[in-house]
């Protein structure tokens, strides 16, 4: 569900494509169009193309929220959502959305502002893909900002990630820290696994440390380990899924670390 920011929905005529371009920059920074919308017959859209190439996302876009009964607004053939080398809380990814037969409903929250809601879709796939060097560097940046608070100073970060099945990835860090004089290296093995109804839970994740920094890392580790191994996110619920099926989920890792979602409405 996207708020439009504006009390009445717009038609053709009042520009439908600059007020989802106005919409989505609420939460977009991206210099140039981001909406192109192609419709002969409106309310029949041929073809909605989002580019976020080069976009930066800082914040997460606030779910809006319908107050009563929604209706048609209009149908899409085809959406698609470009975003190459883009970049999410300074961590670079990309992403690559196609929908087909797409219904678009029409509602207000409880402001009275005009809400998109994604009520049908035929066939939707995303994927969202990041180098693993990218990764490896967000940890470094992020993990270091959190090490120095407690005075280490991480020195390099090595990552290595696989797919150990088309819905299991399994992940190798290796840290090497330096607190004053002293040094240590740190092992990091952690594994995410989807079952077959679409929960996702870290079923391992265990912490090697060599001398005092390094047993101090891991113990410090381990609570917030217990935490996240007694976690699990059922991704049926996605945000962005709203009513529809969540129909299938793989990864596979090479140079980059690939994540495919398949989604529509009806039965998988």
């Amino acid at each position: 569900m996207l708020s439009l920011g504006r009390k009445d929905f717009p038609s053709p005529r009042d520009n439908l494509a600059g007020a989802l371009d106005h919409a989505l920059r609420h939460f977009v920074q991206k210099p140039g169009k981001i909406v192109d919308l192609r419709s002969r017959v409106f309310p029949l859209v041929d073809e909605i193309r989002i580019n976020l190439d080069g976009a930066k996302l800082d914040s997460p876009p606030l779910q809006a929220k319908v107050v009563g009964e929604t209706q048609l607004a209009f149908e899409a053939a085809l959406v698609t959502v470009s975003g190459r080398a883009i970049s999410v809380r300074g961590v670079p990814l990309a992403l690559r959305v196609e929908m087909r037969d797409v219904v678009f409903n029409k509602g207000a929250d409880a402001n009275g502002d005009a809400v998109l809601v994604l009520h049908q879709v035929r066939e939707g796939h995303l994927v969202l893909s990041s180098a693993q060097l990218a990764v490896e560097e967000a940890i470094a940046r992020i993990g270091g900002e959190s090490a120095r608070l407690h005075g280490i100073h991480l020195e390099q970060v090595r990552l290595a990630m696989r797919a150990r099945s088309r819905r299991s990835l399994a992940a190798d860090l290796e840290i090497w820290a330096r607190k004053f004089f002293g040094r240590a290296t740190i092992n990091i093995y952690a594994q995410l696994d989807v079952s077959n109804d679409f929960v996702a839970k870290i079923s391992q994740l265990r912490c090697r440390g060599d001398g005092k920094l390094g047993s101090f890392a891991c113990a410090a580790l381990q609570p917030f380990f217990e935490k996240m191994l007694e976690k699990s996110v059922p991704l049926k619920s996605l945000p962005f899924l709203g009513d529809l099926l969540l129909r299938d989920i793989r990864v596979a890792v090479a140079d980059t670390i690939d994540l495919t979602i398949d989604f529509g409405s009806g039965q998988s």
